[in-house]
């Protein structure tokens, strides 16, 4: 599908049967189960949440293709008027897929050892001055979320036996491919699926409805634990319900925002995870950085909104 031979953007070939684009934080909504009992469906999303070398493999490949982006975009400046959204589509399925590395808990030996490897390299990657977000963000973001009885997996010099294969997909030596996924799922996308990227950026999700999701989320948490006597379930289902939740809210903070109101639904969001400090530290951090990560984007272009009563937020 990539023609690594296009020397600037007006070369690139744009697919026309192109499916429609879906981010690795708003497909976390469709793994939820339907089930009688509310509680054992938000427990069982746990089950069914994406495998950590998955996520790692397509925010590497949307990463590598808003790089080529912009190496193109330098050969030819003129064509960025009319094609930068597809590089900010491109940079928001990257970090939407980080992100998601950061919100969704490890449940096999092979996303344990993702989790210490990404641990390991942006440990090194700050440490080098290399980061994009705030070092003590990133920090905060990489602890462990919920308690569990897995012991921290240390990589050193070595990779550990039976991570063999996972440490090729996590460095990007096998790297995904398009599937024909029709929309449903999270898929991998390059400059080619350009026409695409832009209808899939020019359609953002309503902020003021995640918002209102994710706090009816919060509530049902807090309902459930009122319940008497407590559900089996409890447990698990808190853990999925606030992931979903910090989804939703990650994804108030990655897309720009459009309008006043857009901006004061990010306001909203920020004083919602100041408030909610008894969350995992890790998943309310993963909101900051992807709240980061929009003011960025927006800043970028006249088209986006930055200031509120003079304050630029």
């Amino acid at each position: 599908m990539t023609d690594t031979t296009a020397p600037t953007l007006r070369d690139l070939v744009f697919a026309t049967d192109s499916a429609p684009v879906i981010d690795e934080l708003a497909a976390l909504d469709a793994l939820l189960p339907e089930m009688p009992d509310e509680l054992e469906r938000y427990a069982a999303l746990l089950e069914r949440l994406p495998p950590l070398l998955d996520l790692r493999g397509r925010a590497l490949v949307h990463a590598l293709e808003y790089q080529r982006f912009l190496t193109l975009a330098e050969a030819d400046p003129s064509a960025l008027e009319y094609m930068v959204d597809i590089g900010n589509a491109l940079a928001l399925l990257a970090h939407a897929g980080e992100i998601a590395m950061l919100l969704v808990p490890p449940g096999s030996p092979e996303d344990h050892f993702a989790k210490a490897m990404l641990t390991k390299e942006r440990g090194e990657q700050y440490r080098s001055g290399g980061g994009v977000h705030d070092p003590k963000l990133m920090e905060r973001a990489l602890r462990r979320s919920f308690a569990d009885s897995h012991p921290r997996l240390i990589i050193g010099a070595r990779i550990p036996p039976g991570m063999e294969e996972a440490s090729r997909r996590f460095g990007g030596a096998v790297l995904p491919q398009p599937m024909a996924g029709g929309g449903t799922a999270p898929d991998v996308y390059h400059l080619e699926h350009g026409l695409a990227l832009e209808a899939w950026f020019d359609d953002p999700p309503d902020l003021a409805t995640l918002l209102d999701e994710a706090r009816t989320l919060f509530a049902s948490v807090e309902a459930w634990l009122q319940a008497e006597p407590p559900s089996p379930f409890w447990f698990g289902a808190r853990r999925g319900a606030l992931i979903l939740a910090y989804a939703h809210l990650c994804r108030i903070g990655l897309w720009p925002a459009r309008s006043s109101d857009d901006l004061i639904m990010k306001m909203e969001v920020e004083w919602l995870i100041s408030e909610r400090a008894a969350d995992p530290d890790p998943m309310r951090a993963a909101v900051e950085i992807a709240l980061g990560v929009g003011r960025r984007i927006a800043r970028q272009s006249e088209r986006f909104v930055t200031v509120l009563g003079g304050v630029e937020l």
